[in-house]
């Protein structure tokens, strides 16, 4: 016996020949403009929910409108037979299903009363998730907060046409994330009324079907033009039990809301502290997906094989080319004369988990050198620097400790090093940097304890050569070597994922470890290493180091090689 109707989460485009029957509530119905035209109606596009809480978008194509916009209304429950079925594939989308269903004329529509299936169908999309950008942001999403902070009604003109927007900020009870919600004309017209008509202590709100928006590296939400709804302390269950959290929460006595600053740019200790999710270097590195998060490390090296700066676009702020005596605009397909020099630091941050390279852009390294790209660049010319290496006032990041706001771009997730992680926001001051460490409990770990067994292999008289190889390799190939004794045992960096082992390595290797260990052991002269390293073979435990894969590490250990074999 077949069923009576088919629950959403079957509805697929399989059978041509099947016709789908299924019973819903339209949780949302609205005209969509962008189709209108001057000969067809606007078309209806439709949310529905099944009693399993399945979602999926319904269009009824203009001309088909007038056989059914007097027969749906919004929050009644249908029977709706034999409809097509088709990719979801809109702009933004009110659900994640993978299909939508268009009317036909041939569709039918009857009335039911069911009280089982829910009026509303939140899907509630938890901050930290939106935060994280892990979603899609094409997908239309629920959210839920009490309001802890408002700014002011904002207008302006667009072509002409007045706009208004407010942003409130939301926090929910997971954690005390906060969430950035900007509300654009009527939703904020009904906001702020809501205010100044229902005085309360505090505001809970649901956001239905918001987009995500990420404007300058802060990720929010804010309503559409035709599919959002807003419900503020209204009488549903989700807010009356979001409500009785927060009694029994600290939150006791209500919450005062602060005032919103009117422009897009948070504050060090929003953005870090309240706002930012934490990620470790490792963990960043694990990331699969397009993501911004907040971290700290320390600047152990600048990476000075790569340019420190490069020549900016005036028009379009795309980098340009040298091209004969010009420079060449890939994006304007423009030759110009002139550029603006703008900073481009790559730094290799450490912290206890592992290490990383990130990307310090213009604003940002400005900030924090107190000095303009191109006054810099003038300055080091004069000096008569040297094109190949970078001016000394930017070896003042190297060992310091900084809070990163950082955005994770995967590039291909077939190469060897998949991301590049550029920073969009930098803070080193001492007391937010504190805050941050004691909020996500961070212990500097003691490099001597955390590499203990790997310098157990050495012998007492080689105390030297520990603490050359100790902090030279672990801050500069870091992540990308291991360790190999004479004595046949592999023994993994503390610092690599399990099983990064090498045991055969040719003898230019051990040069180069002995070049730079030099740097470590005051200048030593070559017969002095010479001993250090007799001694070791004396021991059976010559340290020997391979990159296993990082190509830009790869890139300099083969410079080094070269340098020495000429």
């Amino acid at each position: 016996m077949t069923s009576r109707y088919d629950l959403i989460s079957n509805v697929n485009g399989g059978s041509e020949h099947k016709i789908w029957r299924i019973k819903v509530r339209v949780i949302r119905l609205w005209r969509s403009s962008y189709y209108k035209d001057n000969n067809n109606k606007q078309m209806i596009e439709l949310v529905v929910l099944d009693e399993q809480g399945g979602r999926i978008q319904c269009t009824v194509k203009s001309i088909h409108v007038y056989l059914f916009e007097n027969n749906i209304n919004e929050d009644n429950v249908y029977m709706l037979e034999n409809l097509s079925v088709a990719l979801n594939s809109g702009k933004y989308k009110p659900t994640m299903h993978e299909f939508r269903m268009f009317f036909k004329r041939e569709t039918r529509v009857t009335l039911v009363e069911d009280s089982s299936i829910p009026l509303y169908g939140f899907s509630f999309v938890p901050f930290v998730e939106i935060l994280n950008e892990t979603k899609d942001d094409r997908r239309l999403v629920d959210v839920l907060g009490v309001v802890t902070g408002k700014g002011n009604l904002i207008e302006f003109k667009k072509e002409g046409k007045p706009c208004n927007y407010v942003v409130i900020e939301l926090e929910n009870t997971e954690g005390g994330l906060k969430l950035r919600c900007t509300l654009w004309e009527d939703y904020a017209f009904m906001f702020l009324k809501h205010l100044e008509d229902h005085p309360s202590e505090s505001y809970v709100v649901v956001l239905q079907f918001a987009k995500m928006k990420n404007f300058k590296g802060s990720v929010g939400v804010s309503n559409t033009t035709y599919n959002s709804k807003l419900f503020i302390n209204a009488n549903i269950p989700e807010i009356e039990d979001f409500q009785m959290r927060l009694k029994s929460s600290d939150s006791q006595q209500g919450i005062q809301f602060s005032q919103l600053s009117d422009h897009a740019s948070l504050t060090l200790e929003e953005e870090f502290l309240e706002r930012g999710v934490y990620k470790s270097i490792a963990n960043l590195k694990e990331v699969t997906q397009n993501s911004v998060f907040v971290t700290i490390g320390t600047v152990k090296d600048i990476e000075s094989e790569y340019n420190w700066c490069y020549r900016d676009c005036k028009k379009c702020s795309l980098g340009l080319k040298l091209d004969g005596s010009m420079f060449y605009c890939k994006k304007c397909v423009t030759h110009y004369s002139t550029f603006v020099t703008r900073y481009s630091i790559q730094l290799r941050v450490v912290d206890e988990t592992d290490s990383a390279s990130f990307i310090l852009f213009d604003k940002e390294a400005s900030n924090f050198l107190k000095i303009l790209a191109y006054e810099l660049r003038t300055s080091y010319i004069a000096k008569g620097g040297d094109k190949n290496r970078h001016p000394e006032e930017i070896d003042s990041f190297k060992d310091r400790k900084f809070l990163f706001k950082v955005q994770v771009k995967i590039q291909d997730m077939e190469s060897i090093v998949p991301y590049v992680i550029s920073i969009s926001r930098l803070c080193f001051e001492d007391n937010i940097i504190a805050s941050f460490e004691k909020k996500y409990q961070i212990e500097e770990v003691a490099l001597i304890q955390d590499n203990s067994e790997l310098l157990s292999q050495f012998t007492e008289s080689s105390d030297l050569l520990k603490i050359a190889f100790l902090f030279k390799f672990q801050f500069w190939f870091h992540d990308n070597l291991s360790v190999s004794c004479d004595n046949g045992v592999d023994t993994p960096s503390p610092l690599l994922p399990t099983g990064k082992t090498t045991s055969n390595m040719d003898s230019s290797v051990i040069k180069v470890l002995d070049v730079d260990l030099a740097e470590y052991c005051g200048n030593a002269s070559f017969d002095t290493l010479s001993k250090c390293k007799g001694e070791m073979h004396s021991e059976q435990t010559i340290v020997r180091v391979a990159v296993h894969g990082d190509e830009q590490s790869a890139k300099k250990l083969r410079k080094v090689i070269k340098e020495e074999k000429n």
